[in-house]
């Protein structure tokens, strides 16, 4: 029988771990290529592939006391994991395991594995769609309503540049939490069949969008088109490239959004965090600290601060890319005037499970970097010094 790898962790072991409750914080990467780690990988892993870890693991696990467990097929000594374990060691990352026979140790043993991309966002918004009971519209249905002249609303809850590549025709485009954010007029004119259709590529999107709208007392007979534009183009029906909206929404006064945001954090117990405790939060190397920017413009004013501008329903989309550790903080800044998608988004992220989620209360104000900015700030790790490389010489 071989001898395990030094630091590496049995699957039994990295079970228990990540069946904590509450969850511990733990850095779970499996580094394989990306073309791999569809095929199969662990449910809650993230992919951190070996060819681009030296540049994306500050950003993903940026405290460099974090546990991590890397895995790749066999835990092989001349593997990636292996590899990736001595970068980051060499990196300055302290507590750096392997698990023991990876992924196919793990999958012989029984423990759980999928295959897929972003499966744990998609599988939760499956979940929140029958968890509120969130009505679906099947395409054929949105079509028949379209030819029959009934009315109906369409907004697409993508990103701009999405919605521009591909849409359905006649669609708006309030990306994500952005869409909360209009006026919703009453609809008494077009009578009680109208409906707002919230589309996105397949569902998940519009199973958040939609359900958030109804949440908030916005749109009650909002939908999520199911399957969205790919079921859509699918059935032959025609898309839209290089799409302009249709028309807009007209946006919420500061108010009335204030007034939703109060009542949503104030109905699901949504925690928030002042300057002061940010600080103190920033000064605590013993917990990992994200701090994200929600709103749909990156602030200038912001530049180095360690605030990271990701859109808020990007950030419940591209969770698994941007959070690497399980069970740390998350503080949310947006508009100090209303809060309303810092509190959307932390309603949505408290519910994933797999971080503590804070709304910023307050104006924000960049922090005084401190000499080691990137390791307290949650930047990348100052690079590795290159080795001389003398190109081999050829004869013609």
């Amino acid at each position: 029988m071989s001898t395990p790898p030094k630091n590496a962790v049995a699957p039994a072991g990295l079970w228990a771990l990540l069946l904590a409750e509450p969850a511990t914080e733990l850095a779970l990467l499996d580094v394989r290529e990306t073309r791999w780690f569809v095929q199969h990988h662990l449910n809650l892993a993230r992919n951190a592939p070996f060819s681009g870890l030296e540049l994306q693991v500050g950003a993903l696990v940026p405290r460099r006391s974090t546990p991590v467990v890397l895995y790749d097929d066999y835990d092989a000594p001349d593997g990636a994991a292996q590899a990736a374990s001595a970068l980051l060691g060499r990196l300055g990352y302290t507590d750096v395991r392997t698990l023991d026979g990876g992924l196919q140790r793990w999958v012989t043993e029984g423990l759980p594995a999928i295959d897929g991309y972003g499966t744990l966002v998609k599988a939760f918004g499956d979940r929140a769609r029958l968890h509120y009971g969130t009505p679906g519209l099947p395409v054929e249905a949105l079509r028949s309503r379209l030819r029959e002249g009934r009315p109906t609303t369409l907004v697409d809850a993508r990103p701009r540049a999405e919605f521009e590549f591909l849409s359905l025709p006649g669609a708006r485009n309030h990306p994500g939490t952005e869409l909360a954010l209009r006026r919703f007029e009453q609809r008494g004119t077009d009578g009680p069949d109208h409906l707002w259709a919230i589309n996105c590529f397949s569902r998940t999107r519009g199973i958040v969008g939609a359900t958030t709208l109804r949440l908030l007392g916005r749109a009650s007979e909002a939908v999520f088109v199911e399957d969205g534009v790919m079921d859509w183009g699918l059935r032959g029906a025609p898309t839209v490239q290089n799409a302009a909206p249709d028309d807009e929404l007209p946006p919420e006064s500061p108010e009335v959004l204030r007034g939703l945001a109060d009542e949503l954090l104030a109905r699901f117990a949504l925690p928030v965090a002042d300057a002061a405790r940010l600080a103190e939060w920033r000064e605590d190397c013993k917990r990992t600290l994200y701090v994200f920017d929600v709103r749909p413009e990156p602030d200038p004013a912001f530049a180095g601060s360690g605030l990271r501008q990701v859109p808020g329903g990007q950030l419940l989309m591209h969770f698994e890319n941007l959070v690497g550790t399980r069970g740390a903080r998350i503080v949310l800044v947006d508009d100090p005037a209303h809060r309303l998608r810092a509190a959307i988004t932390a309603f949505w992220l408290t519910q994933l499970g797999q971080a503590e989620v804070y709304v910023y209360d307050g104006e924000f104000t960049p922090p005084q970097a401190p000499p080691d900015s990137s390791a307290a700030l949650g930047g990348p790790p100052p690079p590795l010094e290159p080795e001389p490389f003398i190109p081999p010489r050829v004869s013609p």
